[in-house]
């Protein structure tokens, strides 16, 4: 087992314990050894019992667990328990403001094990009735509910590619020759459905060729000779796969890549139907228009977007230079501060911004005013050990729920930039968000907008902002908007960075780093700032360094 699988069954342990009201304190100690397991920066498997022990919260009876998983892939404590437990409730420790002890208070008073039976509670207005819950609980988990069942067959832009690239590599070993087409292609941040071209004279022939993968499970009154569709084992995500001549490979690819918006702005049917194209860009030139990036290709503003620019002005992840927003066991990140930046500096990068969460993140180990100095200590000294790479001192400052952010002027005076963001009481109408985040913009110190709407793909929407506005804010402030790599945010919505480039504002591609790998989250970054038209010349962190020091100034 990896260090997350172990954590992730340790911490669902702790949920399930309070669910069923398990000793209180016995709970907290496994939660507290969690925690410290999950800051390890090395492998928890090849740990002895004794090195175990030394980890904080990590006591014998948590060793036999930690053991268990590492040996045998699980553990008596969990299995015995989930024994216990409808599998319903696994889906209700999933509703946002829905805390294990309230699971389990619905679960008993209620008897409600699974979402549609809550749902209905919450239609009938039983659920406000239950202690310590009320009306706006209600509501939001109403709200929640709706909102998961929406999206229960989709999946995120990551874990999409990591599918494709299973099928993909499938299909390549029956066909001549496959491609990506869909939404996937174009890079959208939330895939509803995975499309693939496969090239075969055999029309009838290929669909028991596709039968033939293992995992691949056809929905025969879906499918047709030209088109199977289905789904693949273990996952919800629909899938087509278009059976393609080879005289109409050209068409067909061009075709299902683009959305239909795009196809219906170019006439496409009108020039194209039927007829053999040889590439993408003969599209284009036969229609002289300027060329479109595939992931462009929506339909929404990129021809007003190419009038003033060119696709090799977009964006790439060569071009960058530095990463700015990133976490270190100085807060809730599992590097340390040196590992972090070593690993920017292997990349190939020329600066790294530290910016581990403010005071008020108590809940992330937010640094206090004495722990700001000693982070910025050690970066003058690392610093003074390189010349060729550099370290910004930086911070991640929550906007208060009044739009204030977490430092007084003193301590906000001492980094090299200010990453204002959105942690707590989220659940805000356009009246509070609106003044709360343009205060934290027109603060002197702030540098970068983080994730803007603090939206979470797929499980949490994002608080309603006027962007026009925030963006207007950010031009006039000399503040730059992030885009949150992270697959999990991808925010700043690819929509506005049209809007965004229009008003000339630095975007800032950040991946949100709490450990090595996450730093590579970039790539997301860059692959929907390019479907959104972001230019290398407004992409904050494309900057050099000294660049970005006069940026900060706000010179």
């Amino acid at each position: 087992m990896g260090n997350d699988e172990i954590v992730d069954a340790l911490e669902l342990l702790v949920k399930l314990w309070d669910v069923h009201g398990v000793n209180e304190f016995k709970s907290k100690n496994l939660a507290f050894a969690a925690r410290g397991l999950d800051k390890y920066p090395g492998k928890i498997s090849s740990l002895t019992e004794v090195e175990l022990l030394q980890i904080p919260g990590v006591g014998k009876s948590i060793v036999k667990i930690i053991l268990d998983l590492i040996q045998v892939g699980s553990s008596s404590d969990l299995d015995g328990i989930l024994e216990q437990t409808p599998p319903g409730i696994l889906n209700l420790l999933k509703i946002k403001g829905l805390g294990p002890k309230k699971v389990g208070l619905i679960w008993k008073e209620l008897g409600i094990t699974d979402l549609d039976d809550l749902l209905t509670a919450c239609e009938e207005n039983r659920l406000e009735q239950l202690k310590g819950f009320g009306k706006s609980v209600q509501e939001n988990v109403q709200l929640y509910i709706q909102f998961l069942k929406q999206n229960s067959k989709k999946l995120r832009l990551d874990k999409a590619t990591h599918l494709s690239q299973i099928i993909l590599e499938q299909l390549k070993s029956k066909f001549n020759q496959v491609a990506e087409a869909g939404e996937l292609s174009r890079n959208c941040e939330v895939i509803s459905e995975l499309v693939f071209l496969v090239e075969s004279s055999d029309i009838f022939g290929s669909g028991s060729m596709i039968n033939s993968i293992e995992g691949m499970e056809e929905d025969i009154k879906e499918s047709s000779p030209f088109t199977w569709r289905g789904l693949f084992h273990g996952h919800l995500l629909s899938i087509q796969i278009h059976i393609i001549s080879p005289d109409q490979w050209g068409n067909a690819l061009f075709q299902q890549v683009a959305h239909p918006e795009h196809l219906t702005a170019i006439q496409f049917y009108k020039h194209f139907q039927g007829k053999p194209i040889a590439s993408d860009k003969e599209v284009y030139e036969t229609l002289n228009l300027p060329y479109i990036i595939p992931e462009m290709r929506e339909g929404f503003k990129e021809f007003d977007w190419s009038e003033k620019h060119q696709s090799d002005e977009l964006v790439q992840y060569s071009d960058l230079k530095g990463c700015l927003h990133n976490h270190s066991t100085y807060s809730d990140g599992k590097n340390t501060l040196l590992e972090m930046a070593e690993a920017c500096r292997a990349q190939g990068l020329q600066y790294f911004g530290i910016a581990d969460h403010s005071q008020y993140a108590a809940y992330a180990n937010g640094l206090k005013e004495d722990r700001v100095i000693a982070q910025q200590e050690e970066i003058d000294q690392l610093n003074s050990q390189w010349s060729d790479f550099s370290i910004l001192k930086g911070i991640e400052a929550d906007i208060l729920p009044d739009g204030s952010l977490d430092y007084d002027a003193s301590v906000l005076a001492r980094f090299d930039y200010v990453v204002a963001s959105v942690h707590a009481q989220l659940a805000m109408d356009i009246d509070r968000s609106m003044p709360r985040v343009i205060k934290a913009i027109e603060n002197p110190y702030t540098s970068i907008l983080g994730h803007p709407t603090g939206r979470l793909l797929l499980t949490r929407a994002g608080f309603p902002l006027h962007m026009d506005k925030i963006l207007d804010a950010c031009k006039a402030n000399g503040v730059s908007i992030e885009l949150n790599a992270s697959p999990y945010r991808l925010d700043l919505d690819w929509r506005y960075i049209y809007d965004a480039m229009d008003k000339g504002i630095y975007v800032s591609i950040n991946p949100d780093a709490h450990q090595i790998e996450g730093i590579r989250d970039m790539e997301y970054g860059v692959k929907v700032g390019r479907k959104g038209g972001l230019l290398r010349s407004l992409t904050l962190n494309a900057l050099n360094v000294q660049d970005l020091k006069t940026f900060f100034k706000k010179a």
